[in-house]
Order: C-alpha cells, then sequence, then structure tokens
C-alpha cells in the first residue's frame, strides 16, 4: 500500500509541473522505425546461443525492420477508432534515417561507418513494405519525426570490430549491431550521441546532417522534433539540431548529458524536463507520461497502467505522450509479438475513447507547434 501511495504522489507531482494544455491530448511516440534489428529467426537462434545477453533482450528477440504486414496490421487497428474530430490515431514514427552498410564496412577494414538510406535498406529487406510507409502517411496514420541517422555508436562500434570483439564481429557477420550490453559500461554500442569530446564533434555533426536530408529526401519534408538514441545527447547537440529547424525535443521525465567516462563506468548530468515552450529559446520540451510495451510482458497490465497515468495526466492539464517502441508492433520475427500487442493496442484505444470521448489524437510534431504557439501567445 505504502508503495502504490508514493507512485501515485510521484506521478502527480510530475504531471504538475510544466506547460497546461486546455484539451485531452493523445500522443503515441515509437521509436527505432527504419533501423535494423534482427534480421530473422534464424539469425536470432544462431546469435542468442553465442551471445546469452539477447536472450534476455526483447529487442533482439523481436525487433526488425518493418514488415507490409506489420504496417499493415498496425494501420488496420488505428483505421478502427476515431477522436471527437473524426480523426484516427496516428503514431509518431522516431525514423533512424540511415542503417550501416556492412560491406562497405568491412572492405574499408572497420576504420570507415558507411551509411546505407533506410529506404534502401527496406527496398533490399522488405521491399513490399516500402508502398505501405507512402500509403500510411497519406492516410494520416503515422507522421514521421528524427530518431538520428543511425542507433549505433560509429566511433565505439567500429573500435570494438576492429580489436576482434568475438560478440560485436559476431553480430556484424550476422548483419546486426544491436544487441545490449552493460548499459553504464563504457562499450555500451546503441547510445548513438553519446560523445563528450569536443573532437568528436565531427562525429555526431556529420551524422545529424545527412540523417536529416535523408529524411527530406525520403518523405519530402524537414522534422521538427528529435528523440536521441537511448534518450542520450549532448547539450551542443540539442542546441544545434535547435538552430535547424528541430526545436522540440521528445524523451522521458530526464534528460542525460554525456559527461565521460570514469572507473569503466560511463557517467551522465542528469536534468529534470518539464513539458512545453521555452520563448527565449524556441525549443519545446514533450515529455513522454505514459508507456505502453506489451513486448515486454505483463499483458493487460500495461493497459490499465497506462489508463492511470492517464488520468492523472489531464487531471493536471497535461496532453498523455505514449511512450511506446516499434519492437512492439513486429511479427516477422516472432508473429505472436505483433498479434498480442495490437490486441492490447485495440483495447487501450477502445478504453480511451469510452472513458474520455472527448479526447484528440496528435502526434509529436503538432504538439509541439500547439506548445509553441500558445507560449508565443502568451508572451
Amino acid at each position: 500500500m505504502l508503495k502504490k501511495l508514493k507512485k501515485e504522489l510521484s506521478l502527480n507531482i510530475q504531471a504538475a509541473l510544466g506547460q497546461k494544455v486546455n484539451q485531452k491530448i493523445v500522443v503515441f511516440e515509437s521509436d527505432d522505425w527504419g533501423g535494423i534489428r534482427m534480421p530473422s529467426q534464424e539469425v536470432y537462434q544462431a546469435l542468442s546461443k553465442k551471445i546469452p545477453l539477447m536472450q534476455t533482450d526483447r529487442f533482439s528477440k523481436f525487433d526488425a525492420l518493418a514488415s507490409a504486414d506489420d504496417l499493415t496490421a498496425l494501420f488496420e487497428v488505428l483505421l478502427k477508432h476515431k477522436d471527437r474530430n473524426g480523426k484516427h490515431p496516428a503514431f509518431t514514427f522516431n525514423v533512424t534515417t540511415g542503417n550501416p552498410d556492412f560491406k562497405q564496412i568491412l572492405y574499408h577494414n572497420f576504420e570507415r561507418f558507411v551509411v546505407e538510406p533506410f529506404y534502401q535498406t527496406i527496398g533490399s529487406a522488405q521491399p513490399a513494405a516500402l508502398p505501405l510507409w507512402h500509403q500510411g502517411l497519406a492516410q494520416g496514420l503515422y507522421q514521421p519525426q528524427y530518431h538520428g541517422r543511425e542507433h549505433v555508436n560509429q566511433k565505439r562500434w567500429l573500435a570494438s570490430l576492429a580489436k576482434g570483439d568475438v560478440c560485436v564481429r559476431e553480430a556484424f557477420n550476422h548483419g546486426t549491431y544491436g544487441f545490449e550490453t552493460t548499459f553504464d559500461g563504457a562499450e555500451y554500442l546503441l547510445a548513438a550521441y553519446d560523445y563528450t569530446a569536443p573532437e568528436d564533434e565531427h562525429y555526431w555533426k556529420r551524422s545529424i546532417d545527412q540523417g536529416i536530408n535523408i529524411f527530406k529526401d525520403f518523405f519530402g519534408f524537414a522534422p521538427e522534433t528529435f528523440i536521441p538514441p537511448c534518450y542520450i545527447a549532448p547539450q551542443t547537440l540539442i542546441d544545434y539540431l535547435n538552430h535547424k529547424g528541430v526545436y522540440g525535443l521528445q524523451g522521458k521525465l530526464y534528460s542525460f548529458f554525456p559527461n565521460g567516462i570514469e572507473n569503466g563506468k560511463r557517467k551522465y548530468v542528469k536534468k529534470l524536463r518539464t513539458a512545453g515552450s521555452d520563448s527565449k529559446t524556441g525549443k519545446v520540451n514533450l515529455v513522454r507520461n505514459c508507456f505502453f510495451e506489451p513486448s515486454n510482458g505483463k499483458g493487460n497490465w500495461w493497459v490499465a497502467d497506462c489508463l492511470k497515468r492517464m488520468e492523472t495526466a489531464f487531471k493536471w492539464g497535461k496532453p498523455a505522450v505514449i511512450d511506446t517502441h516499434r519492437v512492439n508492433y513486429i511479427g516477422n520475427v516472432v508473429e505472436s509479438n505483433r498479434t498480442e500487442s495490437l490486441q492490447l493496442l485495440n483495447t487501450l484505444l477502445t478504453q480511451i475513447l469510452k472513458k474520455w470521448p472527448d479526447v484528440v489524437f496528435m502526434t509529436s510534431d503538432q504538439l509541439a507547434r500547439l506548445y509553441k504557439f500558445s507560449d508565443e501567445q502568451r508572451a
């Protein structure tokens, strides 16, 4: 009982912070679209025997490029529901716009990071899915935003490959990089922008610039919001994006700014984030306050917990920003993962509209503009 009361008090304190909105807004923020993870069930079976860490990592078990069946099934669920304005719920697809070109990286003997645009990767691995990216966007069922160019720390990864790290090489040989290592260890690979030294600036700056260009080439417009891989990026990178017109920062309650390595552990400056717009800098914070990750187990618990968090957010005049990764909706590695998650998503959407028939579905860029416009009007 005491634990429950502490959690409820914490959620209410968090919800009280930041800029209010005058509508019950629901936003689904979904990371990792466009990026490779596990090429196939066969690759997973082969790698998980050699890399035991993969056996407990849901991303290794389930996550992959979305197939045509994956996108069709997700879109079908979204099309079943409408808000008070007749609008379907739309996912914010946070896209990593490039993937490692494994052949070229091997050709350059792990001395050069070579990128393949995400749509070329999809065109090769899941060609039937590519038209659905265009169709879903035209139907308003998703809105792409920026998750960086890649989801791997290129400097750290190439160094591990060059020195012959057995697990990293084995994953590379099977066309992937994405397995969990100790999060606080110096060797952690998935935090693409975990750079601290000024001399490393060229790594992330080139990645950001090229990644945005790929985004614009495929979608025909520029992103307005960004979520750094693993929620980690230096302040200079966030400022740089703001200057380039990407003014909205997605994330959880805290930002994590890299602060070097000490005794083999990576260090961070942890900073509290409050939702809303800063009229002085033009930046907007979007804060995830609800979570829906059914691929992580516990079934219907995710629906109940998400509804409870939404209720708290609405009570304090805040939007419900739901964190829900791509991994939940992928079935081309393990089909039941997609099927079970979509059943729960359908239940969640049904319950949302039953409990709050006046909700409004938005995407991250729409919420960012609402915050920004409202703040400018108050100034």
